[in-house]
């Protein structure tokens, strides 16, 4: 699982997090981020327009916040699209969540579940909480236990998540009987084998 750093700005439903980038590359990981995070907007967009994942995830946070550049999703939602799809869980998760609530992007949840998915199976629990959150909003509690059981697994990024998705699972479990329960917790185990 690739490590990453975590920093959220939650909006709405699902929110808007910005993880933060550490590439798992020959350079140690801590020094690479370091240098994408301080390095000067115009340099940072050479590297990203020359393929640098970890680039474009940090341009992509530059427009998110509007540092050094003007404020711009759009060009947030283009610049981490590039790094997710160059395999950067991060962005992955932030994609996801953007599509989720249309920001910088027309909304689009089944290309939101397909990031976050894919966020997901590098560890990121941030990323299985957002599709639970998306399955309870729907009601399918099934679905949603699912996710928030994932979230609470071994090797998860966040520990804070880790709780939320436990209160969670208490929370659900009024809805659910115990073979609903049971049948959820094998979803989970099959999600995870299959990845």
């Amino acid at each position: 699982m690739k490590k990453i750093l975590v920093s959220a700005v939650l909006f709405g439903l699902f929110g808007l997090a910005h993880a933060d980038y550490i590439p798992s590359q020959q350079q140690s990981t801590s020094s690479q981020a370091a240098t994408y995070s301080t390095m000067g907007f115009n340099q940072l967009l050479s590297e990203a327009k020359a393929g640098q994942p970890g680039a474009a995830f940090y341009v992509a946070t530059r427009y998110q916040y509007g540092r050094e550049v003007s404020k711009d999703l759009s060009q947030a939602f283009s610049w981490y699209k590039k790094a997710a799809d160059q395999g950067i869980a991060a962005a992955q998760l932030n994609v996801g969540r953007m599509l989720a609530d249309g920001l910088g992007t027309s909304k689009n949840e089944s290309q939101a579940r397909t990031y976050l998915e894919k966020a997901a199976s590098h560890g990121d629990n941030r990323a299985s909480f957002n599709l639970a959150l998306m399955e309870e909003h729907k009601k399918n509690y099934m679905g949603a236990y699912q996710w928030y059981e994932l979230s609470t697994r071994d090797g998860m990024l966040d520990n804070k998540v880790i709780d939320m998705s436990q209160t969670k699972k208490t929370a659900l479990a009024s809805n659910l009987t115990p073979d609903q329960i049971r049948q959820a917790v094998n979803r989970a185990d099959e999600w995870i084998q299959e990845q």
